[in-house]
């Protein structure tokens, strides 16, 4: 296949989402990472779905900790390599 083959793609949904002051916080991303993850049917058996949406709320607080951290690790990089400059 060259380069030049037409291949059909598509592209899905897409979602915008915008902020004031800012962009968004932590929370906003954890929320969309946990629901590109885990999806749960309406159609599932109610106990099924009740796990399964604890199960959710679970990884939220996982994910949502693991950003904070990132920040807080890219926080100090950043300082730390303004610091070294400013030397």
């Amino acid at each position: 296949m060259s380069w030049t083959d037409e291949q059909p793609m598509a592209v899905g949904t897409v979602q915008v989402v915008t902020t004031s002051n800012g962009g968004h916080p932590p929370e906003f991303f954890a929320e969309r990472i946990v629901d590109k993850l885990i999806r749960v049917a309406d159609t599932a058996p109610q106990p099924i779905r009740d796990q399964a949406h604890a199960f959710r709320e679970q990884m939220k607080v996982v994910v949502l900790d693991g950003i904070k951290r990132a920040i807080a690790s890219d926080r100090a990089y950043q300082t730390h390599l303004m610091l070294e400059k400013g030397k």
